[in-house]
């Protein structure tokens, strides 16, 4: 009788238990649209300069490919009291994006206009705010300017208008 309960109990484990993914358990790729695959080529560490006013601040973004090659996670300001994340993943064919900003909402975008030289998102309706009102970031455009530098301009809303263009020049870290 206990070996049976043994047996059962080893049996529920084994089924429960994470999976290691290691190298005896690769999965296939997964297809994702070309655009995802773009921002997959972000991959690694950041940093530059964004105006805000009169004054540059200094910026680090760290990119990572997570969820076996589905999203693409972005870390804006790593480390500090302003850390944003941002997740690319795909629904269907289209690239989303869904900023969880300081500012204590995460609205959603969804990839606008994609070509060779950028790729631009936008929010369409008001997933992730509390009202169309509240202050959001509402738009954001990465243009590659060559393999080793990029430039992000993030738009704000608040109640209901654009606010302003936040533009991070950026140099990839070797």
């Amino acid at each position: 009788m206990q070996s049976r309960i043994l047996i059962a109990l080893s049996l529920t484990l084994a089924a429960t238990a994470p999976v290691n993914a290691g190298p005896d358990h690769a999965m296939p790729a997964k297809a994702v649209p070309k655009e995802l695959e773009t921002l997959k080529k972000l991959v690694g560490t950041w940093q530059g300069q964004a105006k805000t006013g009169s004054r540059e601040v200094p910026v680090t973004i760290v990119y990572e490919s997570t969820a076996g090659g589905t999203a693409v996670l972005e870390r804006l300001f790593p480390g500090t009291p302003h850390e944003m994340t941002s997740v690319y993943t795909a629904e269907g064919d289209k690239v989303v994006m869904t900023h969880y900003c300081a500012l204590g909402n995460h609205p959603k975008m969804t990839l606008k206009k994609a070509d060779a030289r950028s790729l631009a998102f936008e929010m369409a309706g008001t997933d992730g705010l509390r009202s169309a009102s509240e202050p959001h970031m509402h738009a954001m455009t990465v243009s590659f300017v060559d393999g080793d530098h990029i430039r992000e301009v993030w738009t704000s809303y608040d109640n209901g208008a654009k606010k302003e263009d936040k533009a991070f020049e950026l140099a990839r870290k070797k």
